[in-house]
C-alpha cells in the first residue's frame, strides 16, 4: 500500500511540477490495487472477518452454531471453486492475449489474482471447517 501511494505521490509530481506525466504509474496502481484487494479479501476469510447477517448466528449455541459454521464455510468453499478458481481462471486464460495499454502486459496477469486469491480463500476455509467439525472455531469465539 505505501508503494502504490508512493507511485501515485510520483505521477502527481510529474504531472504537475515537470509538467511530463508518467502514463505507466496510474495503471500500474490500479493492478496493484486489484491485487490487494483480491489477497486481502482472502485474508479477511481466514480472520472470520468477513461480512455476515449474525441475526441467527448470535442466537446459536453449541453444536447449533457449529452446525451454522459448517454451512457457511461449505459456501465460502463453494463460490471459492467455481467463481473464483474455475470462473476466474477462464477470465485468465481469455485475456493472457490482451496487452494493458501502459503496461505492455498481458492483462490475464491482472486477472490471476481471483484465482490465486480463491486458492487461499479454499486454504482458509478448509482450516475455518476443520476447526467447526472440531467443535473449537464458534465456541471459543463466543466464551
Amino acid at each position: 500500500m505505501i508503494g502504490m501511494i508512493i507511485i501515485v505521490l510520483w505521477q502527481v509530481f510529474s504531472r504537475t511540477i515537470l509538467g511530463n506525466p508518467n502514463t505507466v504509474t496510474e495503471e500500474l496502481v490500479r493492478f496493484g490495487l486489484v491485487w490487494f484487494a483480491m489477497l486481502s479479501s482472502a485474508y479477511v476469510v481466514g480472520q472470520k472477518g468477513h461480512l455476515a447477517v449474525t441475526l441467527l448466528s448470535e442466537k446459536l449455541t453449541g453444536t447449533k452454531a457449529n452446525v451454522l459454521e459448517i454451512v457457511v464455510q461449505c459456501l465460502f468453499l463453494a463460490f471459492a471453486i467455481t467463481i473464483m478458481v474455475y470462473g476466474g481462471w477462464n477470465a485468465v486464460t481469455l485475456t493472457m492475449g490482451q496487452i494493458s495499454p501502459s503496461l505492455g502486459i498481458p492483462m490475464g496477469y491482472v486477472y490471476l489474482s481471483v484465482p490465486v486469491s480463491g486458492v487461499l480463500i479454499i486454504i482458509y476455509s478448509l482450516i475455518n471447517l476443520i476447526e467447526a467439525m472440531n467443535g473449537k472455531s464458534v465456541v471459543q469465539e463466543k466464551g
